[in-house]
């Protein structure tokens, strides 16, 4: 039984595309317009190949008046040209992604890691609120037990506190480290390139 083959189609370039990014008031100013000119154009291939002077076709883009890039580039997405579309949508793709990094809006009191909130407990959050008021230095568990009443509950004792920085780092995984341990003292946060801080 004979090998299928995979056979490729001939192509030729069957017409073209001329995209002009002139707008109907730059074409006015120019002492002329925008159906002078394709008519221009029209009579210009006539001239050249007499035999299709009836194979073309004029359409005019439409964009907001304040639209802003260059004429060319907004008649070219107007009229859907592929490349620029699919430029466009790689644009739109790129600036849709979350920033990566982590977030800490102290004012509202959330967290999000690479866009996504962390969904902190509250003592999650004020502990990692402390370690930012107090950044670039040692915090005791002492010091962090002394908080506890902002979330309305007893002092944890140190074990306690170490739980709570466990399941913090876990919910703010890839980024642990902006939570430094400083063996046998405490905790501390240093300024984090990764990290940023929104407070009204």
């Amino acid at each position: 039984m004979p090998l299928a083959t995979k056979t490729q189609t001939a192509t030729e370039i069957k017409g073209f595309a001329l995209y002009v990014g002139i707008s109907e008031l730059e074409a006015l100013n120019a002492g002329t317009s925008l159906a002078e000119i394709a008519i221009a154009l029209k009579a210009t291939i006539a001239k050249l190949v007499p035999e299709k002077s009836n194979e073309t076709y004029a359409t005019a883009a439409i964009a907001p008046e304040n639209a802003k890039g260059r004429n060319l580039d907004l008649t070219r997405l107007a009229l859907h040209e592929p490349k620029a579309t699919r430029a466009k949508t790689e644009q739109f793709e790129t600036e849709a992604k979350p920033a990566k990094g982590i977030v800490v809006d102290l004012t509202r009191k959330r967290v999000f890691v690479d866009g996504r909130n962390a969904a902190l407990t509250c003592k999650e959050f004020e502990l990692l609120a402390f370690l930012i008021e107090n950044q670039g230095e040692t915090v005791s568990r002492d010091q962090i037990a002394s908080i506890s009443e902002r979330c309305g509950e007893s002092t944890p004792n140190a074990r306690t506190i170490d739980v709570h920085v466990r399941r913090l780092r876990s919910k703010i995984a890839g980024y642990e480290d902006v939570v430094r341990t400083s063996r046998g003292i405490g905790y501390r946060f240093d300024k984090h390139p990764d990290v940023l801080i929104e407070q009204l």
